[in-house]
């Protein structure tokens, strides 16, 4: 059966939740592996984009349509995902973000990504400091960032790098999640702020500005991808294709005009805004920002990396191999064709 848990659900299961902590939750389940008979276990985190994809995918019975039986759980933070994977206590992640993949490999985690999902940042910078109107106004300011490797800290010590701001002419405050980071920012706590591009509806009741998006500013970063352990990859092999399928046949239809209000209300349904829920439609749509060909570009997952090892979480950037497993995405995209 698939489980999908809403935000509600999920954070009140799992609040405080460490390493650790998201592996055990999931430790009532089997194993990762095991015998390929169409069921598969799924945690992604509890944005609300990846909540709404929850929704689309069991509302349009994507996953039925494929014959796999998924049990989709949602968690706060990456490092939980990571942990649950490479742990097996999860097969695979579909929406999570991938900054953190290559330095959990290069330290030993059998971790492989299979595919590329949101392949173009939906993530936005938010400003209330009126002296703040783009990336190049941030030098001594105050940024909410997260820990040192995350996601969000690193967007923005690339922003700085891009406009020779050094890191050390600006205030970064660790305020948590990019969720923590948006409100900071329309609390005008910070003076900039991480968010998405659906935030903008929000953003303009608080008067706070969308100073940017990161697609326009750093167009080879790349949020988020489909990542197994190796296990999984190899006792499960057929699954996770069906699984890429059914995902991949749901971005094909965000590409769609047909595809909005359906998507606006599992956004709503997630958590957001009608508004919010438009405007981040609008971008999906505009930009195939979820790939229907699960789309591996090499120059953004390099991209990625050369900002790990600029920022110290990686020693080097890994050669392809090391890393990936298309084979699995090019049987997932067999079947679509089927």
């Amino acid at each position: 059966m698939n489980q999908s848990l809403s935000r509600r659900t999920f954070l009140g299961a799992t609040a405080g939740a460490g390493l650790v902590g998201a592996a055990g939750f999931l430790t009532g389940c089997s194993d990762g592996g095991g015998d390929d008979n169409g069921s598969i276990k799924i945690i992604n985190t509890s944005a609300t984009g990846a909540i709404a994809i929850n929704h689309l995918m069991d509302e349009g019975g994507y996953f039925k349509s494929f014959g796999v039986n998924a049990k989709v759980t949602n968690v706060s933070a990456g490092n939980q995902v990571l942990a649950g994977v490479a742990s097996g206590s999860a097969d695979v992640t579909i929406l999570s973000g991938l900054i953190g993949v290559f330095p959990a490999i290069e330290k030993g985690l059998k971790l492989k990504l299979l595919g590329g999902t949101q392949v173009v940042s939906t993530s936005a910078l938010f400003s209330g400091n009126p002296q703040v109107k783009s990336v190049r106004d941030l030098s001594g300011k105050t940024l909410g960032v997260g820990a040192v490797g995350a996601e969000l800290y690193d967007v923005f010590v690339a922003l700085l790098a891009k406009y020779q701001i050094s890191p050390k002419d600006v205030t970064f405050r660790n305020v948590g999640s990019s969720a923590d980071s948006l409100k900071a920012a329309l609390a005008k706590q910070i003076d900039c702020g991480y968010g998405q591009v659906g935030n903008k509806a929000l953003a303009e009741t608080k008067d706070v500005r969308m100073i940017a998006t990161v697609n326009e500013e750093l167009p080879l970063w790349i949020n988020q991808g489909a990542v197994a352990s190796a296990k999984a990859v190899s006792g499960k092999r057929k699954t996770l294709a069906k699984t890429l399928a059914a995902y991949a046949k749901l971005f094909q239809y965000l590409t769609t005009a047909e595809s909005k209000s359906k998507y606006v209300a599992a956004y709503v349904a997630a958590g957001g805004s009608q508004p919010e829920g438009d405007l981040e439609w609008q971008f999906i749509n505009q930009n195939k920002a979820y790939s229907p060909t699960l789309d591996l570009p090499m120059d953004k997952l390099n991209f990625i990396q050369q900002q790990n090892v600029r920022n110290g979480s990686q020693k080097k950037v890994l050669d392809a191999k090391e890393y990936t497993n298309t084979s699995i995405r090019t049987d997932a995209l067999a079947l679509l064709k089927g």
